[in-house]
């Protein structure tokens, strides 16, 4: 989950279309941009795991949670659930799931496969950053961080459904220009696209994005935060849903070589420490 996966690029999209007649790309903003692809391209080639706490709604429901990095994709463990702490029946069930997930083979393959699944998806979708929309600069810099309004450059064929998704976005972006590296995105899906007629599929125009990512370490950024609100049949990345909004805190690195009783191991220690602070009446640091 290095680039958000989830979501980053799904989410990368804005609030503001602009005329592909008034604004172009200059040589300067287009080599800034492909140095920023190029640089998370890089960063999520190179191993990185993290844990961190979660505090996600999706529709109606929200979560506490607790998520580790492995090289078997990402364990988490609900700590809370619309509001509350979890039952003993509920904290039970939490334990039999982790346990089946990393004691089966099958479940673990497919654990593995829907998160490599949504980091190809991604990594695709950088490599088109560059070509699939024109950059406008939105004001002067504010220090190190600099805006650009962005929209879909009408000379860009999307070669696949996923690519005219991401090309029918438009929006806004922010860099760190001296680092090169992508800090947020804000946005919304300019027009209704079709699949086959609407027969395979759709997303609705409208849809809003919103994601921001901030530095970990002095190499290594990570996503803290993602807001979708989208309608239709078609959503890229699975770890993401139509309605999901979801803030990460709490980064600590960990041993890129986690194994995974060692990750259920934290997870099981940051429920006991939860359920214990819940207790004490205090409310659990995060």
């Amino acid at each position: 989950m290095r680039f958000s996966r989830t979501i980053v690029f799904l989410a990368a999209c804005g609030l503001l279309l602009v005329p592909a007649s008034h604004a172009q790309t200059t040589p300067d903003t287009k080599q800034l941009i492909k140095d920023v692809a190029y640089n998370e391209m890089r960063d999520r080639q190179r191993d990185s795991f993290w844990s961190y706490d979660i505090e996600q709604k999706i529709g109606q429901n929200t979560f506490i949670k607790r998520q580790v990095e492995t090289k078997e994709g990402p364990l988490f463990r609900v700590l809370e659930e619309n509001g509350k702490p979890l039952t003993d029946a509920e904290s039970r069930r939490e334990q039999e799931r982790l346990n089946h997930l990393i004691s089966n083979p099958g479940a673990l393959a497919r654990n593995r496969e829907d998160h490599q699944q949504d980091e190809d998806r991604l990594q695709r979708l950088i490599k088109l950053m560059p070509e699939a929309f024109l950059y406008e600069q939105e004001g002067p810099a504010s220090g190190d961080i600099i805006t650009f309004r962005f929209h879909p450059n009408p000379a860009f064929t999307p070669p696949t459904y996923e690519a005219r998704v991401f090309h029918g976005m438009a929006g806004t972006i922010e860099i760190n220009q001296r680092l090169k590296r992508f800090v947020a995105m804000h946005g919304t899906v300019i027009d209704r696209i079709d699949f086959g007629f609407g027969l395979l599929g759709y997303v609705d125009k409208g849809g809003e994005f919103q994601i921001h990512r901030q530095q970990v370490s002095a190499t290594r950024w990570k996503t803290d935060l993602v807001d979708v609100h989208v309608s239709g049949r078609v959503i890229l990345f699975k770890s993401v849903s139509k309605d999901h909004h979801e803030v990460r805190s709490g980064f600590q690195a960990v041993p890129t070589d986690i194994s995974l009783n060692d990750a259920k191991h934290f997870l099981d220690q940051a429920a006991s420490q939860n359920e214990a602070e819940l207790s004490s009446g205090r409310t659990p640091d995060r």
